[in-house]
């Protein structure tokens, strides 16, 4: 296999790693993510205003949107074109209702519908996990067992965040859950117990241990797209964006995932 694709996470209305710079300045911030040695991004919402000039930016930068990112209230208003339009392969949801195994069996026909409408316009649909995810419900099981017992792998992927995965308390739990069914990761650090803390933690120096995340992933199935994420803006951009680039590919590097 060929080795992973390594992204940036665009982050969405002011946070994330860019803040609010490629709304402000599309070419220029797109231009320092190829410049960091990126292959290309993961879009959020707060970019897709004018899905054209996004794609015309990033086709003559060499940049490719590997997935768009929404949260599953987003999908209401959601412009299906958009997947087109930016020749992108997957749509990646957040915030799907989990509280309950019965709320996740609710919502299993809409998802369905929403997995044939982007398997219409050439792209996968996957869930993304935050902490809600990986935690068990009544019953014992989390909420990614329960949708991966409802759903078919060919409708339904997944995206593991290992922040998020730490957060919730078990990642190996959470990357057997998904087994087969996610080749896309998260690469995100920062602090366990206060995940919402307003700081930009490069790569390495928070508490989430990345290399066993990424380790556990490659024995659970190869992974294609390692997306770097950050909660908060970076202060010195083009410094971050080169750190953690580096940084994931020395995970790759260092085996296991996309081996």
């Amino acid at each position: 296999m060929s080795r992973p694709r390594v992204i940036v996470q665009t982050g969405i209305y002011g946070y994330g790693i860019l803040g609010r710079r490629a709304e402000e300045d599309l070419p220029g911030t797109l231009g320092a993510i190829a410049a960091a040695g990126f292959d290309g991004l993961e879009v959020m919402s707060s970019l897709l205003a004018e899905p054209d000039r996004l794609a015309r930016t990033c086709t003559g930068l060499g940049l490719h949107v590997d997935g768009v990112h929404l949260f599953w209230h987003e999908l209401e208003t959601f412009d299906w074109s958009v997947l087109t339009t930016l020749d992108t392969p997957r749509l990646i949801l957040s915030g799907l209702p989990v509280a309950s195994e019965e709320a996740i069996a609710d919502n299993v026909p809409q998802l369905r519908e929403h997995a044939d409408r982007a398997a219409k316009a050439g792209a996968r649909l996957l869930i993304h996990n935050h902490a809600e995810e990986g935690r068990p419900v009544e019953g014992g099981r989390i909420p990614l067992e329960i949708l991966a017992d409802r759903t078919r792998p060919e409708e339904l992927g997944f995206v593991v965040d290992l922040h998020w995965a730490a957060v919730a308390g078990d990642t190996d739990r959470i990357v057997r859950a998904t087994a087969g069914r996610c080749d896309y990761l998260h690469i995100k650090d920062g602090l366990v117990d206060d995940p919402e803390a307003p700081h930009s933690f490069d790569l390495g120096t928070g508490e989430v241990d990345l290399a066993h995340g990424w380790a556990a992933a490659g024995a659970a199935g190869a992974v294609a797209v390692a997306a770097v994420e950050r909660s908060m803006p970076a202060e010195d951009l083009d410094a971050a964006l080169r750190h953690d680039a580096a940084y994931t590919r020395g995970l790759i590097a260092a085996g296991g995932a996309g081996r």
